[in-house]
């Protein structure tokens, strides 16, 4: 039930009873299959708590987290630690916080006080499969079928289903769109193909739906580097969802994401996927390419982007399979630069020319195809 504050909006509202007085609690959802990360949140809430503490002195937050495993919430709880000038709590949805739950004390009413008005949103009357692919073009701004598909976790088949009729609803538009260009003074250029493109109303459905309130910022979950859509180097990345569920059949892939910057990491995978295999919750790192560099730079980088793979995984106990797609010579490469390898990683390398294939994963090892 979404309620509204000011100008703000919310998951839902509770008053939670403790020691005899009650709180005054706005909840924030978040949903790990929603087409972000974990790590982008604190900004906005940031935002929209500021307006809680303006019109409602005594409020507290809960940020409810649904996710298939522990590695989201464990991010986004990690993410949160900078605080708010509220008392906030993180729990998984099904889970009700206790008083010393909370960063600091909430403080208790009596009687409560009353519910926040409540209002329609934006974003229930469309289907599961509708939201994603909204979701998924507003982060990535356009996008072939392929790609939406793939990062949506959908077949191509309902995909395209899907995209013709959120066209009919004039929420996206299939059309030939201009190159986003780092530097604005050169001539405009079109896009090499037609691509899937977010209108107005399908970008405002996408970030209800995340919860950012009408006029309050929320660009900072954009794909990153975006001249390089239409490129084959960002085709490829947007497939990788699609490319380890062709692979590893039997493996869960959750979700994942393309140009994400991670937290206090320098380097940026191409692409991160989060699922579990062989029993084992895993985050899969992709690098493509790599063959414009020298052999030596092509190690130098590998061991840097290792090593920040692996503390990144360390931070929450995932398991990582480090993936480099490449022709033949710059997989030799990278792999003199892997190895030896912790126990707890997998090393896989493939070829671009076979989508869809990789080898098997053997923990502490390096496998090529």
């Amino acid at each position: 039930m979404t309620v509204r504050l000011g100008d703000v909006t919310f998951s839902d509202w509770i008053s939670l009873e403790f020691e005899g007085g009650y709180t005054d609690t706005f909840i924030f959802d978040i949903d790990a299959l929603n087409g972000l990360p974990p790590f982008v949140y604190h900004p906005l809430l940031q935002r929209l708590v500021a307006e809680v503490d303006r019109k409602r002195p005594g409020a507290s937050l809960w940020i409810r987290v649904t996710s298939p495993a522990e590695w989201y919430l464990m991010e986004v709880k990690r993410s949160m630690t900078d605080g708010f000038s509220i008392p906030y709590v993180v729990t998984s949805k099904d889970k009700i916080p206790d008083y010393h739950s909370f960063s600091f004390g909430p403080r208790l009413f009596s009687p409560a006080l009353p519910r926040p008005l409540k209002v329609d949103d934006e974003f229930s009357s469309f289907s599961c499969e509708e939201l994603k692919c909204l979701q998924v073009l507003t982060r990535n701004r356009k996008g072939s079928l392929e790609e939406i598909a793939s990062l949506a976790g959908l077949p191509e088949t309902t995909t395209h289903d899907v995209l013709r009729g959120l066209q009919k609803k004039k929420k996206v538009k299939f059309k030939l769109g201009e190159v986003f260009q780092k530097d604005k003074s050169k001539p405009k250029k079109m896009d090499p193909y037609w691509m899937w493109h977010p209108t107005r109303k399908g970008v405002s459905a996408a970030l209800r739906s995340w919860g950012a309130s009408k006029g309050v910022d929320f660009s900072g979950v954009k794909e990153l580097n975006q001249h390089l859509i239409g490129t084959p180097h960002r085709a490829n990345s947007r497939r990788w969802l699609a490319w380890l569920r062709s692979a590893y059949p039997l493996t869960e892939i959750w979700t994942g994401w393309t140009e994400v910057q991670l937290p206090e990491i320098s380097v940026r995978p191409d692409a991160l996927a989060w699922g579990r295999i062989q029993g084992f919750e895993t985050m899969f790192w992709l690098e493509l390419g790599d063959e414009h560099k020298k052999r030596m730079e092509i190690q130098r980088i590998t061991r840097i982007r290792l090593a920040s793979a692996l503390e990144f995984c360390q931070q929450t106990g995932v398991r990582l399979v480090y993936a480099q797609i490449s022709p033949k010579w710059v997989q030799k490469a990278v792999g003199m630069a892997l190895s030896p390898l912790p126990p707890d990683m997998a090393a896989v390398t493939a070829s671009t020319r076979r989508f869809g294939k990789l080898p098997t994963v053997e923990w502490g090892a390096i496998t090529t195809l």
